[in-house]
């Protein structure tokens, strides 16, 4: 079986975590012996038209397993959404008929984020008669299928075998009447599988991209008040983004300088290495579609406390840790204690098998399934 995925987003601009899942199951693909490419247009902004137009249109990278081809385009969205989105499948279309020039034919097109990949793919699809997956990943999805994005949201879920990361996705795509099916994000969690040692101390950790919506400064808010009532708690943070400045100054303004340390961007063997050495995840955020980093510190061993964000919902609960409600800093910060004083009644292995429902393995499994089940 030949799969081509075309994502919407690829980390290869200013945002190295943008896609990088994409990447991720391209990789999981190739390793289960599944013939696997990837096809990405990319989006110029148009505030350097100078850099766009000396730079390389087409680009071949080779990655792990498979290859990308990249074509690149002016971004004109803010000018016009609609024409926008023609160039886009145009752009595409072309990358496509070169791509097979020297590459056979696909059986299976998987599109990640219903606009503009999703859009695109399905007009393709739809062309050159080759079934279409398309998996919605965005947050905000919701927008896709608004009055003024209807036709090409509509035009998806009629065009295309749709899935999303999450079970909640699911059930309100079901609402608006259509059909889908839940594929999971897919976690290395053998990788996170090392022996941990007890720790004392309460040591919090958290990993984010700094954008809008992941509430950092709420955590931070949390660990002052657990350490007015005595616990000499730290908290670290990982990754980076454009919000940055803003928690390290709301760290400064409350205070915390000395018990928080953000770390910056790690590879996935030093956030192994780092999660090893704390004892609670937290999750802050105002809604997460899946929230992959929470499924990484179950397979880690350690539990999680998690706002009621709707992605990690699916594999929270009082067993491998605490729920709260969302922007409530104050229940943030009594539940981290309960969880901290109750340690030792997270059983290792119960933690992670809850992860590995998300494991390579499993979720390729699952598209497996899917891919069989529509293939012509």
């Amino acid at each position: 079986m030949k799969v081509l995925v075309i994502p919407s987003w690829y980390p290869n601009g200013h945002d190295k975590l943008l896609g990088i899942y994409h990447k991720e199951y391209c990789e999981a693909l190739s390793k289960n012996n599944i013939e696997v490419d990837m096809l990405y247009i990319d989006r110029q902004r148009l505030n350097a038209p100078l850099k766009y137009l000396f730079m390389k249109k087409n680009v071949i990278v080779n990655e792990n397993g498979y290859h990308v081809y990249i074509k690149r385009m002016l971004d004109i969205h803010k000018i016009s959404f609609n024409y926008q989105l023609k160039k886009y499948y145009q752009k595409l279309e072309k990358l496509y008929l070169e791509y097979l020039k020297t590459n056979s034919k696909p059986d299976i097109l998987h599109a990640m984020v219903t606009i503009p990949a999703g859009y695109a793919t399905c007009l393709l699809g739809k062309k050159y008669n080759i079934p279409v997956v398309v998996t919605e990943h965005a947050s905000y999805f919701k927008r896709f299928f608004n009055e003024e994005n209807e036709k090409y949201g509509r035009f998806v879920l009629e065009n295309s075998t749709f899935t999303t990361v999450s079970n909640f996705m699911t059930k309100e795509i079901t609402d608006m009447g259509a059909e889908s099916l839940v594929l999971p994000n897919l976690v290395d969690t053998e990788i996170f599988k090392k022996p941990r040692h007890k720790i004392k101390e309460l040591k919090l950790v958290t990993v984010s991209a700094l954008r809008e919506g992941k509430e950092i400064d709420k955590i931070i808010e949390a660990l002052k008040i657990i350490n007015s009532k005595g616990y000499n708690a730290t908290l670290t943070i990982v990754g980076d983004g454009f919000k940055e400045k803003y928690y390290q100054d709301a760290c400064h303004n409350l205070g915390m300088d000395k018990y928080v340390t953000f770390v910056g961007r790690k590879t996935k063997e030093e956030i192994s290495n780092i999660l090893l050495n704390h004892n609670i995840f937290v999750i802050a955020s105002l809604k997460e579609t899946f929230c992959i980093p929470g499924i990484e510190a179950l397979a880690s061993g350690m539990p999680v406390v998690s706002t009621k964000c709707l992605g990690p919902e699916e594999y929270i609960d009082e067993t491998c840790g605490k729920l709260v409600g969302i922007g409530d800093y104050e229940e943030l910060a009594e539940s981290i204690i309960y969880v901290y004083e109750h340690l030792d009644d997270y059983n290792l292995h119960h933690l992670r098998e809850i992860a590995d429902h998300y494991n390579s393995t499993s979720v390729v499994k699952k598209a497996l399934a899917i891919y069989e089940k529509i293939r012509r």
